[in-house]
């Protein structure tokens, strides 16, 4: 019904930027046009009123996972745990046995690291080679040993860590010996030495593991040197820039907070969850001079994305509004306590009050302009702006009913009751168009921004001297992917 009342502007004078105005839902030439001279004395009356700002929306929260490759954690531990364990030239008795001695060394071979729910594992495979040695009552030493030649026998190495990050965005980890054991069950992979009558092999797993954990805290003080805040703050401001959403509309993100959830990873990517709090806005006018956050603020923690609130006023400009009345009930003749009138146009204009004046001009028996007056409203289930208590103004409309007692008629206050209705839907479905729009979109190199609105609620109607302004409140689901560049 209201294909052509989607102008959006400033909703009053003071207005920009303060609220949340969604301007220029859609362009209309013939919208600037000025009201008829005979409703000219009455807007002059009226105050300059802007549709009041809007109540702060619950906080948003937006979905920004932050994928890290963790490949520098592993060139971290390749640094901090040696390639080379034990010596063979450091003899050790068996426990119990002073006659029986044996010297490893051991070669490690490089970390693969994969991520498993919370929980970042360092493998490695370790290959070893055994000097056994026996001292008989009678006799010189006997040796042997195992893993002379290419076939060492092999152990696996786990070391895991749980990684989060702290307030002030490095890793944190407590890396432990997850595993330290044969690589399999064949024969290659135990060291059975024949001279000292048992299995070596949980003698070296043993002194393998002691060696790892001597070197433990080294990885965890060079990874806590890993610092993500130069990224983190690079992030922070591409999300305070406006976003663009159309000539003179901007998105304002408003970003206030980060929280972080609990760290997942798979494969080679650790994700970690991290929810921004934001009051996003619309406003109008030239692009505002966002002041940026002076640093990133430290990261909280408990995330929970729990959606977007938007704010956003669509216009409905007066002009269009009289069209549409005026459509509906130019050339009607109505029999009025004996006599006719035909209803030649309509002007919608501002009233006091945050009420909606109709200049009814006519001609037939009687000839002027009548005026009535209402306060619009917003009905949710026919999605339209209504004047459900439209009535004629007495105070203006003193000399013409005095001479013309008889034209004050149900039969037009009903035919203007039906008449005087707009859909919100044109600007509403606008307004989401664009704001879709601006939620889905590339920032700078690094990010993507991508939303799904869930629903467009009116929250109210206001008469200003612009027009009539629909709010609403888009609420739905939003997110910001960081890849690298």
């Amino acid at each position: 019904m209201l294909s052509d009342l989607s102008r959006l502007g400033d909703p009053g004078v003071g207005a920009q930027r303060t609220i949340a105005t969604l301007a220029t839902l859609a362009a209309c030439s013939a919208c600037a046009g000025k009201p008829p001279a005979a409703a000219r004395d009455v807007v002059a009356d009226v105050a300059d009123v802007a549709a009041p700002p809007p109540v702060p929306a619950p906080s948003s929260r937006f979905s920004v996972p932050l994928r890290y490759d963790f490949g520098g954690v592993v060139a971290v531990a390749e640094r901090a745990v040696p390639t080379t364990f034990g010596s063979l030239d450091s003899v050790n008795a068996m426990p119990g046995d002073d006659r029986r001695h044996f010297a490893y060394q051991a070669t490690r071979g490089p970390f693969t690291a994969f991520a498993n729910g919370d929980t970042l594992h360092l493998r490695s495979t370790v290959e070893y080679t055994v000097h056994a040695y026996y001292k008989p009552i009678i006799g010189p030493t006997l040796s042997t040993g195992c893993g002379k030649g290419d076939e060492k026998p092999r152990l696996v190495v786990d070391l895991a860590t749980p990684i989060s990050v702290s307030s002030d965005w490095r890793l944190v980890s407590h890396v432990a010996v997850a595993r330290v054991e044969p690589a399999s069950d064949s024969a290659r992979d135990h060291c059975d030495v024949s001279i000292l009558h048992r299995d070596i092999t949980p003698r070296v797993v043993a002194a393998a593991r002691a060696g790892l954990a001597h070197h433990l805290a080294e990885i965890d003080r060079r990874i806590a040197a890993v610092d993500l805040r130069a990224h983190a703050e690079e992030w922070w401001r591409l999300l305070g820039r406006p976003i663009k959403l159309g000539d003179d509309v901007w998105l304002v993100l408003g970003p206030e907070r980060l929280r972080i959830g609990h760290v997942r990873g798979h494969g080679q990517i650790l994700t970690v969850p991290v929810s921004l709090d934001a009051h996003p806005q619309i406003v109008t006018g030239a692009e505002p001079d966002v002041e940026s956050a002076a640093s990133l603020p430290p990261l909280s923690r408990k995330a929970i994305a729990n959606g977007f609130h938007i704010v956003m006023d669509g216009l409905v400009d007066y002009v269009a509004a009289s069209r549409v009345v005026t459509d509906a009930v130019t050339g009607k003749t109505l029999p009025v306590a004996g006599r006719t009138i035909t209803v030649q146009s309509v002007t919608v204009i501002p009233a006091s009050r945050g009420r909606l004046m109709l200049a009814v001009s006519f001609t037939g028996d009687a000839r002027g302009t009548l005026r009535l007056v209402g306060t619009p409203r917003y009905d949710p289930e026919s999605r339209e702006i209504a004047l459900p208590d439209i009535d004629f103004d007495l105070a203006t409309n003193s000399q013409i009913l005095q001479a013309y007692a008889w034209l004050r008629s149900e039969e037009l206050r009903g035919l203007l009751r039906q008449a005087a209705r707009w859909s919100a839907d044109p600007a509403i479905e606008r307004g989401r168009d664009l704001l879709h729009d601006g939620l889905n979109r590339r920032i700078g190199n690094v990010m993507t921004l991508s939303a799904k609105i869930d629903s467009v609620a009116v929250q109210g109607v206001y008469v200003t001297r612009d027009g009539l302004v629909v709010r609403g409140e888009a609420t739905g689901r939003a997110g910001v992917s960081v890849g690298e560049r």
